[in-house]
């Protein structure tokens, strides 16, 4: 019997909006169980974060437990591929990493209670666009 990878949350991950701009983030994260073919965990919506694009729907932090840097990174990237420039894609750590490899994509945060994606609406830009955009 094969199993289907799905995106799941956290019971305490709430929702009490969803964006357009969150929409096209949990698509694309549902996107990536099937390229990486397992689960992936939301692990804070709305909840916890009191300002930024998260109580607005627009980002969502992702756990990263069980995954290699190197499966972490290809995550990140597929994100990034994915959404496009009207979004960010940070793997963000509470301090910094020794590993060099790990270093190279990671973004520090002091305030991270653990190691996460954090994926949300880009700063500076709405989502959808309120300009015409060509899409191939």
């Amino acid at each position: 019997m094969m199993t289907v990878p799905v995106l799941r949350h956290r019971v305490t991950v709430g929702f009490a909006t969803i964006a357009p701009g969150g929409f096209r983030i949990l698509a694309a994260l549902d996107g990536a169980t099937r390229v990486m073919a397992r689960d992936l965990e939301i692990s804070s919506g709305t909840d916890s974060h009191t300002t930024g694009r998260h109580p607005l729907g627009e980002a969502y932090d992702v756990s990263v437990k069980g995954l290699t840097i190197a499966e972490i990174d290809r995550l990140r990237r597929y994100l990034m591929q994915t959404l496009g420039k009207r979004f960010t894609v940070l793997y963000e750590v509470p301090a910094p990493p020794t590993d060099p490899q790990e270093a190279a994509i990671a973004s520090v945060n002091s305030q991270a209670t653990g190691k996460h994606l954090h994926v949300q609406v880009r700063r500076g830009t709405t989502f959808p666009p309120t300009e015409r955009v060509a899409y191939a």
